[in-house]
């Protein structure tokens, strides 16, 4: 029974199709219906976000959270260690 069951689950997830953003551009020329394009983006935009930024090898993020934004930036390791040193 569990068997059929996770064979269902599978099966189900292998259904899902996912368009290239070229094919969903393509197919908003042709409609002029661009609600999946945007909707794309803003999921892409989103994901870009939460990552932070990708800081080179020897720097780390920084980010400071004011009132509903967050702005990171790149700093060298060291500064951070000897920020955290003096802490304590």
């Amino acid at each position: 029974m569990k068997v059929l069951m996770l064979a269902g689950i599978l099966f189900a997830a292998g259904c899902g199709t996912y368009l290239p953003m070229e094919e969903l551009e393509h197919r908003a020329m042709l409609t002029g219906d661009w609600a999946a394009v945007e909707k794309r983006e803003r999921m892409a935009a989103r994901r870009r976000a939460k990552q932070g930024p990708s800081c080179p090898n020897g720097l780390v993020a920084y980010c400071v959270r004011y009132v509903g934004d967050t702005r990171c930036q790149c700093v060298s390791s060291a500064s951070v260690r000897n920020a955290l040193a003096g802490l304590y």
